[in-house]
């Protein structure tokens, strides 16, 4: 009996290791494309991270419900914008497969939204809503931010977020901002 346990803890302890190991690499495995596409944009590693997370929990192969590719989540649209600014010709949907490239598209929009907003009282805040709903809503709601003072007690943030109408997207943007603060990529 004593040694069946034996070799039941043993083996138990070899699949928890082979798992931690693979969500280890899994959430590992693109730290240098992100941090190289972070730097080239000026925008935080840990925030670029916690998006791809939401986007496609490090998977370059994911495809999104509107048409979305890759780790970043990129629309065609936003690729194309992004090939025009730089002059390039425009890029065949598989490319935004490659990591490497879908990286540096989305770091370069979320740069664009951070500048955008970096007037605003929350400008991480309002560039992941316009990253996921958009600008006309994101504009919304930062107007609608404006408009009111901050109630007393209640984070700016919190409040900002508050206003947020959609619930999915409000948990979006709480989701990236707490995993990026607390550099949490294991679930």
């Amino acid at each position: 009996m004593r040694v069946k346990f034996g070799l039941a803890a043993v083996v138990l302890l070899a699949v928890l290791a082979a798992v931690v190991g693979w969500l280890y690499w899994h959430t590992t495995r693109y730290d240098f494309v992100i941090s190289q596409a972070a730097a080239r944009q000026n925008v935080d590693f840990y925030l670029i991270k916690a998006l791809v997370f939401e986007e496609g929990w490090f998977r370059p192969d994911i495809r999104g419900s509107s048409g979305e590719i890759g780790l970043m989540q990129i629309s065609k649209a936003a690729a194309a914008d992004f090939a025009a600014k730089r002059g390039l010709p425009a890029f065949y949907e598989d490319r935004l497969f490659e990591p490497e490239l879908n990286v540096e598209i989305g770091c370069w929009y979320l740069k664009q939204s951070l500048e955008r907003y970096k007037d605003s009282p929350a400008p991480q805040v309002f560039s992941l809503l316009r990253y996921n709903a958009g600008a006309v809503r994101a504009d919304a709601w930062l107007k609608a931010a404006i408009a009111k003072p901050v109630p007393a007690g209640m984070s700016p943030e919190r409040y900002y977020l508050s206003l947020v109408d959609l619930p999915k997207t409000r948990e979006y943007v709480r989701r990236i901002l707490n995993r990026s603060r607390n550099h949490n990529f294991w679930f």
